[in-house]
């Protein structure tokens, strides 16, 4: 009876009550807060697209030494390919990762992308849109016109003519949007030119 009416045995108590209470709400709130990565992935199209889409996860994971890497490849369900992409050689050898969208254009009859590209006479960049930067701080300066600038009409024909983008003033694509950003545009450029190699059959 001492041992329970003792002040060390009360605080033991509480702390131990406190513990099991505790470890009950952090349980409930994990269930109900949980995102699955499926569920992370349908958002960020949605973001991109401005309402929910489907998709196929396509299984690729690609890496171009020195230039980036291919992340993922979505099919989506009104025919575009949504790719996430990774471009190295940025600030201080840092990372930007990329959400591009492609657009594919078919001969007639109308293809199927499902079918081998059967059909398909195309790609283009309709869309970019930042997912994340690594160690590159003036990634918040690069604003959508720097990424509209990479939109491509033909990928084909830019990777046939050997037009990668870059950030340097003499490439045949040249893109230096930002005075002082120029390795953070190298990283984006390279994110975009993974895209560009991959549908010019670098695979």
């Amino acid at each position: 009876m001492k041992i329970i009416k003792s002040p060390w045995f009360k605080c033991i108590t509480c702390l131990l009550l406190i513990a099991v209470i505790s470890g009950a709400l952090l349980t409930v709130l994990n269930d109900l807060l949980y995102v699955s990565p499926e569920m992370r992935t349908a958002r960020a199209i949605e973001k991109i697209y401005g309402e929910k889409q489907e998709y196929e996860d396509k299984n690729v994971v690609l890496e171009y030494d020195g230039v980036g890497k291919i992340n993922k490849v979505y099919e989506i369900s009104n025919g575009d390919i949504l790719f996430q992409t990774t471009g190295y050689q940025g600030y201080k050898n840092g990372t930007v990762t990329l959400w591009i969208q492609v657009s594919v254009y078919y001969a007639e009859p109308y293809g199927n992308p499902q079918d081998d590209d059967f059909g398909c006479e195309g790609y283009s960049i309709e869309k970019i849109v930042l997912q994340s930067a690594e160690k590159q701080t003036l990634m918040s300066k690069l604003t959508g016109e720097f990424y509209g600038k990479f939109n491509l009409t033909d990928v084909t024909e830019a990777y046939n003519n050997g037009e990668l983008f870059t950030a340097t003033d003499n490439a045949a694509k040249n893109y230096n949007p930002v005075s002082g950003a120029t390795y953070s545009a190298t990283a984006a450029a390279n994110a975009v030119n993974c895209v560009i190699k991959y549908l010019g059959g670098e695979r």
